[in-house]
């Protein structure tokens, strides 16, 4: 079994959600992407990326040191423009041209989630329940529930009850939800089977105190089955929630 922290923020993420932070001019994250990696693989993770907001630097540099070990990732905030609203999708195994296209698509997470479609890029809807700015709606939840396929199910900054209310409401999808819920929106749903969702774990660590402690289990000893994994829907998480 492979374990792997697929929500971990290094010092490319600099520009932090939180308005007290932005008010004070900090950085969301400080941590080195080297550190990200000698603490997860000190904690058991067989394989390390980096998921920084908008940016891929972090798990660049750390694949081009560790190609048996790392794996490029991103956060990248998507836009319902209908409802102005903002989420957040992870997205694993991109290369660079890759990542210019999401860039340039993830205003309009309809071209976003085609583009990661058409390319079979592995993906996680991250912390589906928390609202990014506000806007979230049931109406949003319904619409990423046909978009995507993959689900962060445990978020390590969020507490047992909020994850666990998450992943139970995906478990229990039904064909007849689905129709439902095309029958709604018009949503031409990711997959032939959409019903059934792919589940991750990741700590959404900002300052190297949770790294590896919430994480994606998959039977794999590559990170090219890992990542095959998170496409076909073979993951399941792991480890800590937020509960003190």
């Amino acid at each position: 079994m492979a374990r792997v922290d697929l929500h971990v923020h290094s010092k490319y993420s600099k520009h932090p959600s939180n308005w007290f932070l932005q008010r004070i001019g900090a950085s969301e994250s400080y941590t080195d992407p080297q550190e990200v990696f000698d603490i997860a693989r000190d904690r058991g993770m067989d394989f390390v990326t980096i998921t920084d907001h908008n940016k891929i630097e972090g798990s660049l540099l750390l694949k081009e040191k560790y190609p048996e070990r790392a794996f490029t990732g991103v956060e990248s905030t998507a836009y319902f423009l209908e409802e102005k609203c903002k989420v957040h999708i992870l997205i694993y195994g991109l290369d660079e041209r890759q990542y210019g296209e999401v860039q340039r698509l993830r205003t309009d997470i309809y071209q976003l989630r085609d583009f990661i479609k058409e390319n079979r890029l592995a993906h996680s809807v991250a912390h589906g329940t928390y609202s990014v700015n506000g806007k979230l709606s049931l109406a949003v939840l319904e619409k990423l529930i046909l978009l995507f396929d993959v689900f962060e199910g445990i978020n390590g900054a969020r507490i047992r009850m909020h994850n666990n209310t998450w992943i139970r409401a995906l478990m229990n999808l039904t064909p007849e939800i689905i129709e439902d819920l095309y029958g709604r929106h018009r949503i031409e749903p990711m997959s032939t089977d959409p019903w059934i969702k792919g589940f991750t774990g990741g700590s959404d660590d900002h300052a190297g105190l949770f790294i590896g402690k919430t994480f994606t289990v998959t039977d794999t000893n590559s990170i090219e089955g890992f990542i095959s994994a998170l496409r076909d829907k073979k993951t399941l998480p792991d480890g800590r929630h937020n509960d003190y």
